[in-house]
């Protein structure tokens, strides 16, 4: 018992680090933010944060996949209670455009290239988690490459105009959701263009 409450406290000291930077990060772009604000907000020592993550860059990443993990859990409980795959595919455009937009300075940071390959790699991942969480409204389990590549062009078109949106441009929320879901639409009746035979049979969305 003598040794477990070094560890207890390491954890919660690691836990409110990654729970101040998440805060910053939302709020300010990454090189703005120091790792001195960090450490007074998590109300730790400046050299904790060194200690748990090596760099702020490290600390970044732990984020990110804190932050990608909880977003992939979103889309999936927004999609839950829909009785059509239209319906699921507008409760996950809601559901994102929500939850990015609680984070924006983040979400414009590495939406942008920003960051290191690792953290890349990371948001990629959550990229390709919602290409197949989206296809499988529409019974498609096990995607061809050609479909992906169709799919994630068509989420480039949506994630760009939810980062106007974002940075103040005059577009309406409701029309961002409606061009896409006419978008994705238009995409899969076409997607044989670039081979995927695999594209489902979509009907216009009204």
């Amino acid at each position: 018992m003598s040794q477990r409450k070094p560890k207890d406290s390491a954890s919660e000291s690691r836990g409110r680090i990654i729970e101040a930077a998440t805060t910053l990060f939302t709020q300010t772009a990454f090189d703005k933010v120091s790792v001195e604000e960090i450490a007074r907000l998590a109300g730790v020592a400046h050299g904790l944060v060194f200690h748990y993550f090596g760099t702020k860059a490290k600390l970044y990443e732990a984020v990110s996949r804190e932050a990608a993990g909880r977003l992939d859990r979103l889309h999936i409980e927004a999609t839950v209670g829909a009785d059509s795959a239209p319906g699921k595919l507008a409760n996950f455009l809601r559901s994102h455009m929500e939850a990015v937009e609680q984070r924006k300075a983040d979400y414009v940071f590495h939406s942008r290239g920003g960051g290191s390959p690792a953290i890349q790699a990371i948001w990629e991942g959550s990229r390709r988690n919602a290409i197949h969480l989206i296809l499988g409204f529409f019974g498609v389990q096990k995607p061809s490459e050609a479909l992906i590549v169709a799919t994630r062009a068509w989420l480039g078109f949506y994630d760009e105009l939810v980062l106007e949106w974002m940075q103040g441009k005059p577009v309406s929320p409701d029309g961002i959701i409606r061009i896409s879901l006419e978008m994705f639409s238009a995409t899969m009746a076409r997607a044989g263009i670039l081979g995927a035979s695999d594209a489902p049979d979509q009907a216009p969305i009204d």
